[in-house]
């Protein structure tokens, strides 16, 4: 392949069976998230416009792949306080109760026992619990590049809406549908 084309979807998909499934013969390989080099952020439209884009630096996760498809799954944990959109002014306003209430609710959660693969392509059915409530979230999850195995670089992205989360929406605050993107690197665990 001549660099700067894209693989093909068939290469795409041996490859991530190859690296993330394998060939060992056991049931489950584990990846924990690498909190350094992953981000986890949100854009709040307001009349159809970019509003609020904004990040979180406190992250932890693993990611298991079962290649039975029994165990695989997926847990992803947020600490709310650590939201930065590289403004003070608004990085107070979104930690105060009026937004994500960081005090109240210092972290969020993502679970999925559900993942379907699919061509270097990953679905994963699950629940994000934030704000105190718990709403089914569904995360498109892309593989870009891995590494012999041990390292996988990732995009995910989902779209929730604020008014699930008793979170205030409106003319003043922002439209209701937020865009959660992640874009990071699992590695493999040790064991």
């Amino acid at each position: 392949m001549q660099s700067g084309q894209p693989a093909r979807p068939v290469t795409y998909a041996l490859w991530v069976l190859a690296v993330l499934g394998g060939a060992r013969a056991q049931a489950a390989d584990s990846y924990r998230l690498d909190s350094a080099n992953t981000q986890v952020a949100f854009e709040v439209q307001r009349f159809g416009v970019r509003w609020v884009t904004a990040h979180f630096q406190d992250i932890s996760g693993e990611f298991v792949l079962d290649r039975h498809g029994r165990s695989s799954h997926v847990d992803v944990k947020v600490g709310i306080a650590s939201v930065d959109c590289n403004d003070s002014r608004w990085n107070e306003r979104l930690r105060s109760p009026e937004w994500l209430d960081a005090q109240r609710y210092p972290w969020m959660t993502y679970h999925a026992g559900s993942i379907r693969f699919d061509e270097g392509r990953a679905t994963a059915t699950g629940e994000l619990t934030l704000h105190g409530v718990t709403q089914p979230v569904v995360l498109h999850i892309t593989f870009v590049n891995c590494r012999n195995g041990n390292a996988c670089q990732f995009d995910a992205h989902a779209r929730v809406k604020r008014s699930e989360f008793a979170l205030p929406h409106g003319f003043w605050v922002g439209g209701d549908p937020v865009d959660i993107s992640i874009s990071g690197v699992v590695s493999r665990s040790a064991g």
